[in-house]
């Protein structure tokens, strides 16, 4: 029951926060208000769940952490995170440094 309850909290505190971001826009145009409050909250959701908040919420409400805490853990932390290894960012360079893209 304890695990229901904390997948339940991580759901609903990632979910919430990308719905009332999508909504805030969407006030500013009440005649397509579910158009921009879906358009917001989905990639809002999606970047959400790709910082893992969902799991480090999870993991914080199976701790036992109060509220506060627990949205500080969730949303600041860096537990958890994925992280950035050098292979991934020396595309960059090459395609900036070392192609004749920029020589047409």
């Amino acid at each position: 029951m304890y695990k229901t309850k904390a997948l339940l909290l991580a759901t609903l505190v990632s979910i919430l926060p990308a719905i009332v971001a999508g909504a805030i826009v969407g006030l500013f145009f009440i005649k397509s208000f579910w158009y921009w409050t879906a358009g917001i909250a989905s990639p809002a959701l999606f970047f959400i769940c790709l910082d893992r908040v969902p799991v480090r919420l999870f993991a914080g409400a199976m701790r036992g952490l109060p509220l506060w805490p627990l949205l500080k853990y969730g949303f600041v932390c860096t537990d958890k995170r994925s992280s950035n290894y050098n292979s991934d960012e020396e595309w960059r360079y090459w395609f900036l440094y070392n192609s004749d893209h920029h020589k047409r």
